[in-house]
């Protein structure tokens, strides 16, 4: 970005076309192998709701193409456009955005593409300029600046989608947006932390939903919230009335549409049981359709703290503990969302950590596991802005070949981005793999490990007893490939593999 250039200019104007691009698995656009449609895509709820933003700042008209469902290989006339815009959100999507870059450069001058998202706005303006050349970055202090940023309602972006399209986002997994914001500022997160929550208007862009799944005769409609920590407002200091406020309203439209509301969110142990205190509140989280809620990676966060909820896993003194039961005897599912392989780790806290997942899966039958290897650097954390991070031969390959950032994904398992030395990266996904294992074992589990980019004709991913237990894992997705798969095929089978292994769901 130009620094001359005030954030306004940075901004795509005229007629807008914003391409949301394949996830990063099914990315085909730069093999000239077939187009592989997503077999559980989801509304992209962020692309419209920033182009929501661009029509009310006045900067032009806003239309979609969504890699998901359509081949942007067939689409090779753009001149009808004066911007192109590229939605780059989580930090493995700047693999597929890099793709979808270099396609439309076949057809776009670089000056009329602007990219925007959380990665591409956690990258420097030299990162950037290094990977999308020539081309304009979309910054959140840019798409914020007026006066609707957290009024905006996308009930018009929704009625310029074809019938079919609109059909498949309803009757799939809606992101709502409920807000953004937390307090807490865990160095691994990319996510908006150390600041307070704010909300979006969820009344209206729920209503936008209810009003079109009725039209069409759905009776139900499923959701996952945008907030980073549900009952971030129960804690001291906290405006509940900000939650609450939003709870009547969701049990006030699904009432108003005859249409039942299916909810999941995000949330923290400690917040979750300041909110138990509060009388009345999970009648109304009940009423409103919640059904689930994943208790983030505060044990991963520090090795003392794990080690502090390992040794509470013995009775119920420790708020993790305590939140479980009390989601299990209300009828709600706890998923346990931990991470493993965070630069302190030992064989003594991956065990630790291992031990506490099979533990609350064995304690509370209702509960779900979705534990992934740890990504400790991507775009917009602290961990990437630090000088050994930013002086490592990694980031300097990392940056030169955009295809490894599919490595950063929260499904990979470690690999030699993640996890440049390989005793860690062989440990934490010895730990991951047998984790991963156990859930599936129990039926318990809606996280999948995927294959990561290989730098080496050898990777040094895993050992050969826990190639063995991924092996069966693959078998139960993909047991074609399973069969005779040996360690050293998996670079070779990666995209195969990765295509046939779900989506985290």
């Amino acid at each position: 970005m130009n620094p001359s250039r005030s954030l306004q200019d940075e901004l795509p104007r005229g007629r807008i076309l914003v391409i949301h691009p394949p996830y990063v698995h099914y990315s085909r656009l730069s093999t000239g192998a077939p187009f592989l449609r997503d077999p559980s895509p989801f509304l992209p709820v962020a692309p419209f709701y920033a182009g929501a933003l661009l029509e009310d700042l006045g900067r032009g008209e806003v239309e979609y193409f969504d890699c998901q469902i359509h081949d942007l290989t067939r689409k090779t006339d753009f001149s009808s456009y004066d911007s192109i815009a590229i939605a780059v959100m989580g930090a493995q999507n700047v693999a597929p955005a890099f793709e979808t870059f270099r396609y439309l450069r076949h057809f776009v001058e670089a000056d009329r593409i602007y990219l925007g998202g959380q990665a591409a706005e956690g990258l420097s303006p030299a990162e950037f300029s290094a990977l999308f050349p020539g081309t304009h970055q979309v910054t959140r202090a840019a798409i914020q600046a007026g006066p609707t940023v957290y009024s905006a309602t996308i009930g018009r972006q929704l009625d310029k989608l074809s019938e079919d399209d609109l059909h498949i986002y309803l009757t799939s997994e809606l992101p709502l947006p409920l807000s953004q914001g937390c307090i807490f500022g865990c160095n691994f997160c990319g996510a908006q932390t150390r600041q307070r929550e704010r909300f979006f208007n969820t009344a209206g862009n729920l209503e936008d939903f209810a009003a079109r799944a009725r039209a069409r005769g759905l009776r139900e409609l499923f959701f996952y919230c945008t907030s980073l920590d549900f009952f971030q407002q129960a804690l001291f200091g906290g405006d509940l009335s900000q939650l609450t406020h939003r709870l009547e309203q969701i049990i006030a439209l699904s009432e108003r549409y005859g249409v039942k509301f299916h909810l999941r969110a995000l949330t923290r142990a400690d917040s979750y049981v300041a909110a138990m205190k509060i009388d009345g509140l999970f009648d109304l989280v009940q009423a409103a359709g919640f059904h689930t809620f994943g208790f983030g990676a505060d044990g991963a966060a520090s090795t003392t703290l794990l080690r502090a909820m390992r040794r509470g896993s013995e009775g119920l003194g420790s708020d993790l503990l305590k939140s479980f039961a009390h989601a299990q005897e209300h009828g709600l599912v706890p998923e346990i969302l931990y991470v493993f392989g965070i630069p302190e780790d030992t064989v003594e806290t991956l065990d630790e950590t291992k031990s506490l997942c099979i533990g609350l899966l064995k304690e509370f039958p209702s509960s779900i596991y979705r534990g992934f290897p740890a990504k400790n650097q991507i775009p917009g954390n602290r961990n990437w802005q630090k000088p050994a991070w930013l002086q490592s031969s990694t980031y300097q390959t990392l940056l030169s070949e955009p295809r490894l950032f599919a490595n950063l994904g929260f499904e990979a398992l470690a690999n030699e981005i993640s996890h440049p030395n390989p005793v860690l990266r062989k440990l934490t996904n010895h730990y991951a793999v047998e984790m991963s294992y156990a859930a599936h074992e129990m039926d318990r589990v809606l996280s999948y490990l995927t294959l990561p980019v290989s730098l080496a004709d050898s990777p040094e991913l895993m050992d050969e007893p826990t190639f063995e237990l991924f092996r069966d894992i693959v078998a139960r997705y993909a047991p074609e490939v399973a069969s005779g798969l040996r360690l050293g095929d998996l670079p070779e089978r990666r995209t195969l593999i990765n295509e046939l292994i779900p989506k985290d769901k």
